[in-house]
């Protein structure tokens, strides 16, 4: 399951040139971690270390809409079979 998520999503220049059937084949698939500030660091920093994303592939932490609560969102792009 792993091969299922592209790291990054295509760069521009690679995106517009590549086949539209090959960029049919991808889904963008957001992650959310909501909760305190120390919580979030917590749960980013050992999804970091399980190797599952970079430490750079996650946004800044910022406040959930509606909630007052923290939040980071990382987005993982997946391949469609």
């Amino acid at each position: 399951m792993a091969k299922d998520f592209l790291s990054e999503p295509p760069e521009a220049s690679q995106q517009d040139s590549a086949p539209a059937d090959d960029r049919a084949n991808r889904e963008p698939v957001r992650i959310m971690v909501v909760g305190s500030p120390q919580g979030i660091t917590t749960v980013v920093n050992w999804l970091v270390r399980l190797g599952f994303a970079q430490m750079g592939d996650w946004s800044d932490l910022q406040r959930a809409p509606h909630t007052g609560q923290w939040m980071r969102v990382l987005t993982k792009w997946l391949q469609k079979n």
